[in-house]
């Protein structure tokens, strides 16, 4: 076998190929570990180019203190990733490699809709998310309103506060509370006090049995009793003079009102006579 002078020469040949390889790879692992390749800084970026809203650069780093290890060559990107994305009011996060020792993270803030179910936010498109609800405010300046539904009902109520603000256009009123009950039942409170009893909604497959008047062949959806609530109302102020606050609009027919107070009549000033 040995006088063999072509097995000698394979076997030669791949003693010399694993030496390399072995050389080569002890070279580049003796490489990436020099410090020049020791990660130094992170560079935190807004996905939109304008400024983070809500995610400070002190916030992210005090975060993440002690939960990025490795270097350029063997950080976890991914890992990374799920760091960053625990951080308060992260929505994603993008994370790529800078040469020779930096990270480059782009942060997408939640945009939050309102307060959620006592202690969290929710996002414009309906997810539920942790954050300092102190923080959070509408684009406009105002309070957020406060929603509040069963577990996994996010994207239906917030649906349904983006109709009913439309349908409550022509009063120049806002919801400022929306609230979806464990039996599917709406309520809702407006921006001059006004509280809606709207009931559930065969729009959404629920049934209105045990309504008052309301049986399974009687189904009126939500959306045609608030119209008519909301065609009706200054008539009905202008009439008994008095404002409603509260409407129970469950009815298949009409709805049940409860006024407020009449307006107090301004005091008009008497002018001083003279002696």
């Amino acid at each position: 076998m040995w006088n063999n002078a072509r097995f000698v020469n394979l076997i030669a040949n791949g003693l010399t190929t694993i030496a390399l390889t072995a050389f080569v790879a002890g070279a580049l692992v003796w490489l990436a570990n020099r410090p020049i390749f020791t990660l130094t800084g992170i560079n935190i970026e807004p996905v939109t180019g304008e400024r983070l809203a809500h995610v400070s650069q002190a916030g992210v780093r005090s975060a993440i203190a002690g939960r990025v290890s490795g270097n350029f060559f063997t950080v976890d990107l991914e890992g990374v990733r799920q760091v960053f994305e625990t951080v308060p009011w992260v929505q994603q996060a993008m994370v790529r490699r800078v040469w020779p020792n930096q990270l480059e993270v782009t942060l997408d803030e939640y945009e939050a809709l309102g307060l959620w179910n006592d202690n969290q936010l929710l996002d414009l498109y309906g997810t539920p998310f942790t954050a300092n609800q102190a923080e959070a405010e509408a684009a406009d300046g105002n309070p957020l309103p406060v929603l509040s539904g069963p577990e996994g009902s996010g994207k239906l109520v917030t649906q349904r506060l983006a109709e009913l603000t439309s349908w409550l256009e022509p009063l120049g009123l806002k919801p400022v509370q929306l609230a979806l009950s464990a039996r599917h039942a709406w309520r809702a409170e407006l921006d001059n006090g006004l509280i809606l009893d709207m009931g559930r909604d065969p729009a959404t497959g629920l049934s209105q049995t045990g309504e008052p008047g309301g049986t399974e062949e009687q189904i009126v959806p939500v959306q045609v009793r608030v119209q008519r609530f909301v065609e009706s109302l200054h008539t009905v102020e202008q009439r008994v003079g008095r404002p409603v606050i509260y409407a129970d609009l469950r009815y298949p027919n009409g709805f049940a009102l409860r006024l407020g107070e009449a307006p107090k009549p301004k005091k008009t000033s008497t002018p001083a006579t003279k002696p």
